[in-house]
């Protein structure tokens, strides 16, 4: 199973809020894990930023290769 993107997973919650502004609360739930989702994500690319920076401060040749390998993983 593929794993979503983060505009997949923001599109789903999005989708999620209307049924549940149609439906009623039932769905709180899968809004609430859609949300936990996003902020999770945010958390983490904002740590993979300043890893970044940190790492790549003098332009050291271990910074790019985290770089590059963690573009990788993430895709």
């Amino acid at each position: 199973m593929k794993e979503l993107n983060l505009d997949e997973i923001i599109s789903a919650r999005n989708e999620c809020a209307k049924i549940i502004a149609t439906c009623g609360e039932q769905f709180l739930p899968i809004f609430e894990r859609l949300e936990d989702e996003i902020e999770q994500r945010g958390k983490r690319v904002e740590s993979y930023h300043r890893a970044l920076k940190i790492g790549t401060q003098n332009e050291t040749q271990i910074g790019t290769h985290l770089k590059n390998s963690f573009l990788v993983a993430c895709k």
